[in-house]
């Protein structure tokens, strides 16, 4: 899914066991906020950083989530916000 200037990709691998990724691209540089929320709703992951133009990765382990089940990750940036599903089993 892309808005202008950021583009979010499916996590990979997904659904995942141990680990996953998380990876987007921006046109510009930009302030960047990733928010992990679990199955209930509630965010349990938060990281944010200044990225440069370019393509990104975000790895996500097991131990870094408190459950199984759907969670969602949004991305935020200075050109809008993306968001995404993914599958922990």
């Amino acid at each position: 899914m892309a808005e202008a200037g950021v583009e979010l990709f499916q996590n990979s691998p997904n659904p995942f066991i141990e680990m996953t990724q998380l990876r987007f691209r921006l046109t510009e540089a930009s302030e960047v906020v990733v928010r992990l929320f679990d199955p209930k709703g509630r965010e349990v992951i938060t990281k944010q950083g200044s990225y440069q133009p370019g393509e990104h990765y975000l790895v996500l382990h097991r131990a870094d989530l408190q459950e199984s089940g759907m969670h969602t990750y949004r991305l935020e940036t200075m050109f809008g916000t993306v968001t995404r599903k993914l599958m922990m089993y």
